[in-house]
C-alpha cells in the first residue's frame, strides 16, 4: 500500500491517490496546518500526473523493530499512548477509523513511549472498528515479555478479549494502575528512621533486633515564631531589592543611578519605538491553521499560499488524461507548483538535475520499494539497509530483513551532468546491465540502464 522513498536524506511513506475527489478536506486542513501530536505530518506531491501523499518517518523507531521485553510500567505507558488517538480524534474533528494500523508505520519514541500514526484522509477508508483495534492491540500484548509482573498480561487481555472488552475498559484499567513505586522509594528522606519488620501474627520483635522507635516531632511555639520571622525578613529583602533595582542601564545599581541622573530616563522613548515595532509585527503576522494558531515563517508560507479549493480542483485535473498543449501556459505552471507545499520547502528539493531515480523492474522478494530517489546535491549517495537495531546505515536503506543486501552496498556519484555507480565490496555484488561490477571502481550509468543488487534474488532497478 505504501512505497518508501528517500528525499533530501529524509524517509517518506508515499501513497498514490487514485481519486483525488475522495479526499476529506476537513481532515487535510487539520493534519496539514495543526498536526496533532499523535499523527505523522503529511505533504502533497504531484508525481507523473498523479497525486501522492507523503508521510515523513520521524521521531522514533518503528513498532515492528521495538524490543518487546519490558516492565509493567513501560507496557502501561506504551498502551496509554497507543489508545490516546482513539479517544482524542473527535476533539480534532477526525475519525479514528481512518488511522492506519501497521507496525511498520507506527513510530514510537523510546524515551517516553509516545506514538505517532499515519492518518488516511479518505472518505471511503473507514476500515478500522473497535474490534479491529482491540485485535491489533491483543496481538501486540501477547508478544510482550514482562520482566516484573507476567500475570499482569492476563488482566490486560481480559479487557481486550473478555465479555466486556472495549477500548474504554482497557483505558480505565491502565489509568487505575498505581505509579512507579520504585521511584517513590528513592524520594524518601535520608534521615528517616528504618521500620523494623516483624513476622505475621507476632507482636514482639524478633530476638536480637531492636524495636523501632517512632518519634513524632513536636513543634514548639518558639520554632514556629522563628520560622515566621525568617519568612518576613526574606519578603522584606525582596521588596527592597525590587525598589533599589534600576529600570535601565544594566545590573549595576550604582552605575544605573548615576546614568539616570546624568542622561535622564529614556524609557518612554524606547517604549514608543518598541510599541511601533510590535504593532508592525502584529500586522505582518497571519492567522493560519484550523484552530486559529499564529504560525511564523511568512517567507515559506508565501511559496505555499494556495487555497485548499484550488488544491483539490487542480488535483482532479491531474487525475484526468493529458490534453494537447494550448495557450493555457499559466494554468500548467500553477498545476505543477500547487502540490509543492510542506515536503519541498525549497525549490531545489525536486530539481531533476540533483535527483537520481530508479524504478523497480523485478524482484523475487517482498518489502522492496517501488522507487529509489537519491538526493545527489552533495555529489554522492550510498544505498544499503537498516542494521539490526533499526538505525540507518546509508542514505537510502532497504528493510533490515533483506540481509543479503549489504549495510553499505553501493555508492552513486555525480560528476557534472553524469552519474556513476561503485560497488562497495558487497558480499553479493552489484550488477550493471547483467555484468558484475568490480569493487571500488566507477562505472558510468545512463537512463534506461538496469542495476541489480544481488543477482540471486533478482532485485533489479531501471534508471529513469
Amino acid at each position: 500500500m505504501f512505497n518508501e522513498i528517500v528525499v533530501a536524506n529524509k524517509n517518506y511513506a508515499a501513497f498514490t491517490v487514485s481519486n483525488p475527489q475522495n479526499l476529506d478536506e476537513t481532515a487535510i486542513k487539520v493534519v496539514r496546518n495543526d498536526c496533532p501530536p499523535f499523527l505523522l505530518p503529511i505533504g502533497f506531491f504531484n508525481f507523473d500526473n498523479q497525486l501522492q501523499l507523503r508521510y515523513e518517518i520521524m521521531g522514533g523507531i518503528r513498532l515492528s523493530y521495538m524490543p518487546l521485553k519490558m516492565r509493567k510500567m513501560e507496557l502501561n505507558q506504551l498502551l496509554e499512548h497507543m489508545l490516546a488517538p482513539f479517544m482524542d480524534c473527535a476533539d480534532w474533528f477526525l475519525d479514528y477509523r481512518s488511522i492506519y494500523l501497521d507496525r511498520d508505520y507506527i513510530i514510537v519514541d523510546q524515551n517516553d513511549y509516545k506514538v505517532k500514526y499515519i492518518y488516511m484522509p479518505l472518505r471511503d477508508n473507514k476500515t478500522n472498528t473497535e474490534e479491529t483495534a482491540l485485535k491489533f492491540l491483543g496481538e501486540l500484548v501477547m508478544e510482550v515479555d514482562l520482566e516484573d509482573d507476567p500475570a499482569y498480561i492476563t488482566s490486560v487481555m481480559r479487557c481486550i478479549m473478555g465479555k466486556e472488552a472495549s477500548l474504554h475498559a482497557l483505558t480505565n484499567l491502565l489509568r487505575a494502575q498505581p505509579a512507579n513505586t520504585a521511584s517513590a522509594a528513592r524520594v524518601q528522606p535520608a534521615n528517616a528512621a528504618p521500620i523494623a519488620k516483624t513476622p505475621p501474627g507476632n507482636t514482639m520483635p524478633v530476638s536480637g533486633a531492636q524495636p523501632a522507635v517512632t518519634k513524632q516531632p513536636q513543634k514548639s511555639e518558639s520554632s514556629v515564631q522563628e520560622k515566621n520571622i525568617q519568612e518576613k525578613n526574606i519578603q522584606e529583602k525582596k521588596k527592597q531589592e525590587k525598589e533599589v533595582q534600576p529600570e535601565r542601564y544594566g545590573q549595576n545599581n550604582l552605575a544605573g543611578a548615576i546614568g539616570a541622573e546624568l542622561f535622564g530616563d529614556d524609557s518612554g522613548k524606547k517604549s514608543k519605538k518598541e510599541s511601533k515595532k510590535e504593532n508592525k509585527a502584529d500586522k505582518n503576522k497571519k492567522s493560519k491553521g484550523f484552530f486559529g494558531k499564529l504560525l511564523e515563517g511568512d517567507k515559506k508560507t508565501k511559496k505555499e499560499a494556495v487555497s485548499d479549493k484550488e488544491l483539490f480542483a487542480e488535483s482532479t485535473m491531474a487525475s484526468q488524461p493529458p490534453q494537447p498543449v494550448s495557450n493555457n501556459y499559466y494554468a500548467q505552471e500553477a498545476l505543477q507548483e500547487s502540490f509543492n507545499t510542506e515536503i519541498a520547502e525549497d525549490e531545489e528539493v525536486y530539481d531533476s538535475t540533483d535527483k537520481l531515480r530508479m524504478r523497480l523492474e523485478s524482484s523475487a522478494v517482498d518489502n522492496v520499494p517501488q522507487l529509489i530517489e537519491l538526493d545527489m546535491s552533495r555529489v554522492y549517495a550510498v544505498v544499503g539497509r537498516y542494521d539490526k537495531t533499526g538505525k540507518m546505515s546509508a542514505d537510502f536503506n532497504f528493510d533490515m530483513s533483506l540481509t543479503f543486501i549489504g549495510r553499505r552496498h553501493a555508492r552513486f556519484e555525480k560528476a557534472g551532468e553524469d552519474f556513476f555507480v561503485i560497488d562497495l565490496e558487497s558480499k553479493n555484488h552489484t550488477y550493471l546491465n547483467d555484468e558484475e561490477l568490480l569493487p571500488n571502481r566507477r562505472y558510468p550509468i545512463h537512463r534506461g540502464d538496469r542495476i541489480t543488487f544481488t543477482k540471486k534474488y533478482g532485485i533489479t532497478y531501471r534508471v529513469c
